[in-house]
């Protein structure tokens, strides 16, 4: 990941992002990404669900979770990282072929790209990391319309279309959520300065 991330000119934010992970821990994966990794896989049945990951960056969640044996839809909207996580997606292919086959991704942005697909409904665990890029509020309010449509939402509501660095910020967006129908459930698994909820559609 390293060398396409440098054969690709990366920009230095991006290219420190997974340096340091990569080159001096030895690892792909973020602590967040572990956790809900572990989340994920301790909580939802592999063969019922299928797992649709917005904003996936190079894909090293979405390609832990089909090797775990999920099928997983990565969606990205920024040119570069989808052009490496294309890549990356490759370079998986020709090493497992199986978790290729249950990996795809797709370029565009989150809701707009899925329209008139099947990939948003009950049986569909909906994850969005990092995504501390301010949204507009219309995005946001699609975004937030979209959640009900699939069987479980799983979110940090400080990195969550804008940057929520304090309690209040974040109690506005989990109130935001429960006036569309959703209840949030805190996963205690997740890293510091990580706040990742649970969410659904409340029942009645």
């Amino acid at each position: 990941m390293v060398d396409l991330l440098k054969s690709e000119g990366a920009s230095a934010g991006l290219y420190a992002f997974y340096e340091d992970r990569i080159e001096n821990e030895g690892r792909a994966l973020s602590l967040y990404d572990r956790a809900i990794f572990d989340y994920v896989l301790a909580n939802f049945d592999l063969v019922g669900r299928q797992i649709v990951h917005a904003g996936i960056g190079l894909g090293t969640l979405a390609l832990a979770l089909a090797t775990a044996g999920y099928r997983v839809t990565g969606i990205e909207q920024d040119e570069q990282r989808f052009r490496i996580a294309t890549r990356v997606q490759g370079a998986v292919r020709d090493a497992w072929p199986s978790v290729a086959e249950r990996y795809a991704i797709v370029a565009g942005e989150f809701p707009t790209v899925l329209g008139g697909t099947a990939l948003l409904g009950p049986d569909t665990v909906l994850i969005f990391t990092n995504c501390g890029a301010t949204w507009p509020e219309e995005l946001t309010a699609r975004v937030i319309a979209s959640l009900a449509s699939c069987g479980d939402v799983i979110l940090d509501t400080r990195l969550f279309g804008q940057v929520r660095n304090s309690p209040d910020e974040r109690r506005q967006l989990l109130d935001r959520l429960r006036t569309q129908g959703m209840a949030a459930v805190p996963i205690p698994t997740s890293p510091p300065d990580s706040y990742y909820h649970h969410v659904k559609k409340r029942l009645g």
